[in-house]
């Protein structure tokens, strides 16, 4: 874990745990014990999570190059599933408490700090309900879908703790909510206007240079500073096309990168936006932000330790080639092995492939269609399955699972893997 992660990863802990520390302060105490019940503790810790969850999506670069992509999605949600369930536990503590019983949702005749509550949790209903599937043609709507709803959530959650003031008359939670509050709108506001209204990571379009029938590879400059800091092999962008707040956007792995700031971007044509990239001209401006992701090996080139077992599915070889052209250009004198389980008759980057193979110690074996097996992870692995390797697999779900399921059957610790998927 880089210093920026520890630091990140501080700061977030303290953020939300704070205000837990002093709700339970609270509860033990006879003095502010009277400004808390167990119906505001599940109100508060539920939306200690929603925070949480905002967070952790707000694209902070520190925590995603702590988290990667995987983990990250993947707590957001965990986060979003328990918030629910602690705003449940709040409704019907509410309920069970109040003379009205469940009158107490009758949004005509209550007032407004419950009016704020029911919509919160109208809007978290709907969400729940009518948000559509996530899909590879859909991403961009889901995404713009689901951050309308969650900001509209976290507005009228404010709005509902605020009105009902018995938390913030609080002094030891008071201060404290309103610092996480100001927390998750700034991020809110940076993620959705202000990044999007400044224009920075502008890029201007160099060439684009087909690879196979259906993937292109998108060569950008910058259009002013580059990207900052710069990418690590492995890592990712989000492309967007306008300069416009809630724009659609798109993660892209970085194929390559220069000191100067040139990136390489290979697409796969999977609906409208990526097979739009492919017919973008020369000198079209778009707007990245990044570089973003954990697909990075720990250390480039460090003699006596193991070398790189790397195991991609389709276009899951963008981040491997990245990552293969900066251990070459290291000089890296390690053995490596590359398993690519790839379509019949698509072979991307084979010319390149073939020249590394020859700058590095790495051994290549091509799946020709078939399906991953043990066999062929047998194939690559080093002998013995030494843990001083690191093992990256990149590709579509069905292969990523393949992966792991057969490494874990060969012996390999699952902390020596990393795994990014798409689709």
């Amino acid at each position: 874990m880089t210093e920026r992660g520890r630091a990140w990863l501080m700061g977030l802990v303290l953020v939300l745990v704070m205000p837990l520390v002093a709700l339970a302060l609270s509860l033990a105490s006879p003095a502010l014990g009277e400004t808390v019940s167990w119906t505001s503790a599940f109100g508060l810790i539920a939306a200690v999570l929603m925070a949480a969850a905002v967070v952790l999506a707000s694209r902070v670069r520190g925590l995603t190059r702590l988290l990667g992509v995987e983990l990250g999605t993947r707590t957001h949600r965990r986060l979003g599933a328990t918030a629910a369930g602690f705003v449940l536990a709040h409704v019907v503590a509410a309920t069970s408490h109040s003379p009205r019983g469940l009158g107490l949702l009758n949004i005509v005749a209550v007032g407004p700090p419950i009016k704020a509550g029911i919509a919160a949790l109208s809007v978290i209903l709907v969400a729940a309900v009518v948000l559509p599937r996530r899909s590879v043609r859909r991403f961009g709507l889901v995404a713009r879908v689901h951050a309308v709803f969650g900001a509209l959530v976290a507005v009228l959650v404010a709005t509902h703790v605020a009105l009902f003031g018995h938390l913030t008359e609080n002094p030891l939670i008071g201060v404290l909510l309103a610092i996480l509050g100001a927390v998750v709108l700034a991020l809110l506001a940076r993620r959705w206007l202000v990044a999007p209204l400044l224009g920075r990571g502008a890029y201007l379009v160099t060439a684009v240079r087909p690879e196979s029938s259906s993937t292109s590879t998108v060569v950008l400059s910058p259009h002013g500073r580059a990207l900052d800091p710069p990418p690590e092999p492995g890592q990712f962008v989000w492309l967007r096309l306008r300069r416009v707040p809630f724009a659609e956007e798109h993660p892209f792995t970085i194929a390559a990168s220069t000191r100067s700031g040139l990136l390489e971007l290979t697409v796969r044509d999977q609906g409208p936006f990526s097979g739009g990239l492919h017919d973008l001209p020369p000198g079209r401006r778009v707007w990245l932000d990044g570089p973003h992701g954990a697909f990075v090996p720990t250390e480039v080139a460090v003699r006596g330790d193991g070398g790189l077992v790397l195991i991609a599915g389709g276009v899951g070889v963008t981040p491997i080639m990245s990552i293969l052209r900066a251990h070459a250009a290291a000089a890296d004198p390690r053995a490596h092995a590359l398993l690519l389980a790839e379509t019949e008759g698509e072979a991307l980057f084979a010319g390149e492939i073939r020249a590394l193979s020859h700058r590095l110690d790495l051994a290549v074996l091509r799946t020709g269609g078939q399906r991953l097996d043990p066999a062929m992870l047998s194939a690559v692995l080093p002998a013995g399955v030494p843990e001083s390797h690191q093992y990256f697999v990149c590709g579509p779900p069905p292969l990523v699972g393949a992966a792991l399921q057969g490494l874990g059957h060969l012996g390999v610790p699952a902390r020596a893997i990393t795994t990014e998927r798409f689709g």
